[in-house]
């Protein structure tokens, strides 16, 4: 017995970046649901309106962070959890506020030692 999956394609423009998705899945509305998380990240800053966003992300301990980032204002939204593990959703923009103290780069956080930078190659 065969058992088919769902195969969905995704290309999205983000800045000035042409990212390609591709989803298996064997549950179609598991392919679905993914794909509408993907589909829905922000390409516009939800606090200045500029569309200079970049996609980035950083590894802190067992944690992986997905962000997307506006060059213009430094603004972000996040990609968050459910907690039940069942899919992702984009959080609501938050205004870039610089921190002070050593170490510190606006809310870039500290990468650790152990710490992993997120890029392509291993997202």
């Amino acid at each position: 017995m065969v058992v088919q999956k769902m195969v969905i394609k995704i290309n999205k423009k983000l800045g000035d970046t042409a990212i390609q998705f591709e989803i298996e899945k064997q549950k179609d509305k598991e392919a679905l649901f993914l794909a509408g998380s993907l589909v829905s990240m922000p390409t516009r800053c939800g606090i200045c309106g500029n569309l200079d966003v970049v996609l980035t992300g950083n590894k802190a301990k067992e944690f992986t962070f997905v962000k997307v980032i506006c060059n213009n204002c430094k603004a972000r939204s996040q990609m968050g959890e459910y907690k039940d593990g069942s899919g992702f959703y984009w959080k609501d923009w938050e205004k870039y506020v610089p921190q002070e103290g050593p170490g510190r780069d606006g809310d870039i956080p500290v990468i650790e030692e152990d710490d992993e930078k997120l890029t392509p190659e291993n997202f």
